[in-house]
C-alpha cells in the first residue's frame, strides 16, 4: 500500500487542478485516519504520511489523490496538500519581489525549466531568453540567471519568467542615464547595427541613433554602404538628441571639418590630381577626390570613345572651383592614363 500510496501521490503533484480542502477527521485506526472533507465518501490519510496520531474533530488539510479506491474511498495526502500551501507562499514572495534568480536545468518544448534559489522550476520561453535571438539553446544549459516574473498562474501552478524583459528594462534605465550625459555636439563611438539604402544604425551606449545618407560625407558621392559594415565601431557627431523618442540623430561627415571651408588651399586651377569614378550620368562623370571632395568631368571634356571604369582610379587636371554647387570642375587630358 506504502508503495502505491507513494506512486499515486507522485503523479498527483503532476496534476495542474490539484486543490487544498480542509476536512474533518471522524475516525483514527492504527494506520489510517478517515477524513470528511465534504463528498460523500469519506477519505483516508495515512497515519505515517501523517507524522502523528490525530484526534477525532481536529480539522486538516489535504488533497485528492486518488477519488476512490477498492475499498470505496478516497485517498488524500497532506504532503500534497503541503507542498501545495508552500508553493502558494513561495509564489506570493515571488510575485512581490518580482526579481528572481535560478539556474537553467532543462530544455523543454519551447523554452527551459529553470529551478529557483526558492526550490521551486519555473518556466523561461525561449522568446524571453534575451534581447536577441537563441541560435545554439544548449549554450544555456546549467546557466545561472537573473529574470523577471511575468505572470503566477496559482490555479495551474505555474510561474513564466522572462530574463530579456529585465534586460530590457535595465537597458531602458541606463539609455535614459547615458541621454542625460550627451549632449549636441558631442563626438561620440557607436556600433554599427544596421545598414539601408537611407543610412546607418548606430547604438551609442545603447541608445539608437541614425545617420541619415545625407549626413554621411560632405561630397554627396558616398553610400551608406561605401563607408561602413554591421558591427564596426565608428565616430559620430550628435546632431539632435530627441528625448521624447529616446533616439539620436548623428553625422558622420560632420566629425571632420568641411573641407570647402579652406577648398582653395586643397584645390586649385591647373594642379593634377587622382579621384575614383563613382557616378556617371549623361552630364558627365562624378569623381571622388581626396578631403571628401566632389570631383565632376564634363561629358564634353572626355574624348570620343574613352570610357571610364566604375571604383576606378585615374588622373585629371583641376579645371575650376565651382564654390555654388560645392564641386571641383575637372579637365581630362590626352596622356592621362589610368593608374
Amino acid at each position: 500500500m506504502e508503495g502505491e500510496f507513494a506512486k499515486l501521490l507522485e503523479e498527483s503533484f503532476k496534476k495542474l487542478n490539484q486543490e487544498v480542502i480542509t476536512g474533518t477527521v471522524v475516525k483514527v485506526t492504527d494506520r489510517e485516519a478517515f477524513v470528511d472533507f465534504g463528498w460523500k465518501s469519506e477519505g483516508v490519510v495515512p497515519i505515517k504520511e501523517l507524522g502523528y496520531r490525530p484526534k477525532v474533530g481536529e480539522k486538516i488539510e489535504v488533497c485528492v489523490v486518488e477519488p476512490e479506491t477498492e475499498e470505496g474511498y478516497a485517498l488524500l495526502s497532506v504532503n500534497c496538500a503541503r507542498s501545495i500551501k508552500e508553493w502558494e507562499r513561495i509564489a506570493d514572495e515571488i510575485e512581490k519581489k518580482g526579481i528572481v534568480k535560478g539556474r537553467i536545468r532543462q530544455k523543454v518544448r519551447g523554452g527551459y525549466k529553470v529551478q529557483l534559489e526558492e526550490g521551486i522550476t519555473v518556466f523561461l520561453p525561449m522568446s524571453q531568453v534575451d534581447i536577441m535571438p537563441v541560435t545554439k539553446p544548449d549554450e544555456w544549459l546549467d546557466r545561472e540567471i537573473e529574470a523577471k516574473v511575468l505572470s503566477v498562474d496559482r490555479k495551474r501552478r505555474s510561474i513564466v519568467i522572462s530574463r530579456r524583459k529585465l534586460l530590457e528594462e535595465e537597458r531602458a534605465k541606463k539609455r535614459k542615464e547615458i541621454l542625460k550625459r550627451l549632449k549636441e555636439g558631442d563626438i561620440v563611438e557607436g556600433t554599427v547595427k544596421n545598414i539601408v539604402d537611407f543610412g546607418i544604425f548606430v547604438d551609442v551606449d545603447g541608445v539608437d541613433g541614425l545617420v541619415h545618407k545625407s549626413d554621411i560625407s560632405w561630397s554627396g558621392l558616398k553610400t551608406p554602404f561605401d563607408v561602413a559594415k554591421i558591427g564596426d565601431r565608428i565616430k559620430v557627431k550628435i546632431k539632435k538628441i530627441e528625448k521624447d523618442k529616446e533616439r539620436l540623430v548623428l553625422s558622420l561627415k560632420d566629425v571632420n571639418p568641411d573641407p570647402w571651408e579652406r577648398i582653395e588651399e586643397l584645390y586649385t586651377p591647373g594642379m593634377e590630381v587622382k579621384g575614383e569614378v563613382v557616378k556617371e550620368d549623361k552630364r558627365g562623370v562624378w569623381v571622388y577626390l581626396p578631403h571628401d571632395v566632389a570631383g565632376f568631368l564634363p561629358a564634353e571634356s572626355l574624348p570620343k570613345g574613352v570610357r571610364l571604369k566604375y571604383k576606378h582610379r585615374y588622373k585629371f587636371i583641376v579645371d575650376k572651383i565651382d564654390r555654388e554647387n560645392r564641386r571641383v570642375i575637372l579637365r581630362w587630358q590626352e596622356e592621362t592614363r589610368q593608374k
